[in-house]
């Protein structure tokens, strides 16, 4: 019987890219814009020197986002897939709720720098990861995250060995091996909400980071399990408890999961989008002053409420930037009192801003046990005036996805604004020509070039 394991090593083995449809390919290609975008803005942030802190007594081909020194590919994808991550702003796949561009290219970008590789390798080896990260969740969609595993983590290196084993054009026996190594890489967990504090951030890179090592160590020779996915000891068993779904997989090459992934318009937990929007439709409506304001009440599924509403006194006065990023209550109230949400929205002064705590404050949530949640994530909101008033909206799914796209002007605009804080206008302009021609392109030495900090920020 062949495993789930076996069934993505021949698909990883046998992709080709002139069997990708021209939207697959396009959509990578938006797809790393918007990453290295948010890697170029995230190397600017303080947590950023940590990360480049690993890089101390290493060396190789591979660029290090927003820095001016290169690394190895292992390394390098750490940094980088850490770095894409860091503000919270990267896409999200809702069925299988795990981000996947921040562990997929990191991978293929490092792996394609390291072996020489052209611009379709790497889009094929990426599409191989995104179809394998998605399918990876979606059979057991939300269990990760309700055993308190960040399934972005838990799944992520699966992907990534089967990019980086794409890359080293492995056959399906050591991509079988490089999974069944990569599932004892296989970790993050979401106890980072309990205070704030960043780890979480690292979750895609590290995932991208142990792909790469279990591929190459399956290049190697090394073995790893073939039933590590579905084994009595597998991913499923000893992480959710139950076996896998083998419905997704069995879509392999006829549904591409890459074109559901969804961009981020706002910079937070994507649990949160959908909320946003409501809130800001409201705020156009009528509701533009927060003291006239009685209260808002969110209706939000079960599996989203640990995460974005519970505990009540924290997530009504997040304790760190980060702590507010998964903030229902704050980001609405800021959405009420901003009229807008970016990057500043989570700024640390805003922490402190008395508008917007004081609204947090009056801002409830009830379970709405009818959401198709995690299908997509919806967003309803009621806000109460305190005029007698009652102003409400429903979302069935943020911005983003395939049922609510973002056009690629906004995408392309979203990445430059964030490129620009780490690289001069002309320098921008070469790095999108360059992804947006990655199909075309002999090598990924143009974009990785285009990507290396003009100063020494990573000292």
């Amino acid at each position: 019987m062949t495993t789930l394991a076996e069934r993505l090593a021949a698909f990883t083995a046998g992709l080709r890219f002139e069997a990708l449809p021209a939207a697959v390919v396009d959509n990578v290609k938006l797809r790393l814009l918007d990453t290295l975008g948010l890697a170029l803005a995230g190397s600017r942030e303080d947590f950023a020197r940590a990360l480049f802190g690993v890089l101390d007594g290493d060396s190789g081909p591979c660029t290090v986002v927003g820095a001016s020194r290169a690394s190895s590919a292992a390394l390098a994808s750490l940094v980088n897939g850490a770095l894409a991550h860091g503000l919270d702003y990267d896409d999200t796949h809702a069925a299988s709720i795990t981000h996947a561009s921040a562990v997929v290219l990191p991978a293929a970008l490092a792996t394609a720098q390291a072996r020489g590789l052209d611009g379709q390798t790497a889009i094929t080896a990426a599409v191989a990861g995104y179809e394998a990260i998605t399918r990876l969740g979606m059979a057991a969609p939300g269990a990760f995250h309700d055993r308190g595993f960040h399934a972005t983590a838990v799944c992520g290196p699966f992907a990534a060995a089967l990019v980086a084993g794409r890359g080293l054009l492995l056959e399906p026996e050591r991509l079988t091996a490089a999974l069944g190594i990569a599932g004892s890489c296989a970790s993050g967990l979401m106890e980072f909400l309990e205070d704030g504090s960043g780890v979480k951030r690292l979750h895609p890179g590290w995932a991208s980071h142990a792909g790469i090592v279990a591929a190459t160590l399956a290049a190697g020779g090394f073995t790893g399990p073939a039933t590590v996915l579905e084994g009595r000891f597998g991913l499923y068993a000893a992480f959710v408890g139950k076996a896998a779904d083998p419905a997704p997989f069995e879509t392999l090459g006829r549904v591409w999961e890459t074109l559901r992934v969804a961009f981020k318009p706002y910079p937070c937990c994507h649990y949160n989008h959908a909320y946003l929007d409501c809130a800001l439709e409201i705020r156009a409506a009528g509701a533009h002053d927060p003291d006239a304001i009685e209260s808002v009440e969110c209706r939000v599924p079960a599996g989203e409420v640990p995460i974005i509403c519970e505990p009540t006194d924290a997530k009504a006065r997040p304790r760190t930037p980060y702590d507010a990023k998964f903030s229902l209550p704050f980001s609405v109230a800021a959405a009420l009192v901003d009229g807008t949400v970016g990057l500043d929205t989570y700024a640390p002064a805003r922490l402190a801003d008395p508008r917007v705590l004081n609204l947090s404050a009056r801002v409830r949530y009830a379970v709405d046990d009818d959401a198709p949640f995690p299908a997509t994530f919806p967003g309803w909101v009621c806000v109460r005036l305190r005029d007698g008033r009652m102003l409400q909206a429903r979302a069935p799914d943020g911005r983003g996805g395939p049922e609510r796209p973002l056009p690629a002007a906004a995408i392309v605009a979203k990445f430059r604004d964030n490129a620009t804080r780490a690289l001069p206008e002309a320098r921008v302009r070469d790095l999108e020509h360059a992804v947006l021609a990655l199909d075309r392109l002999p090598s990924v030495a143009a974009i990785g070039d285009a990507c290396r900090a003009c100063g020494r920020m990573d000292a």
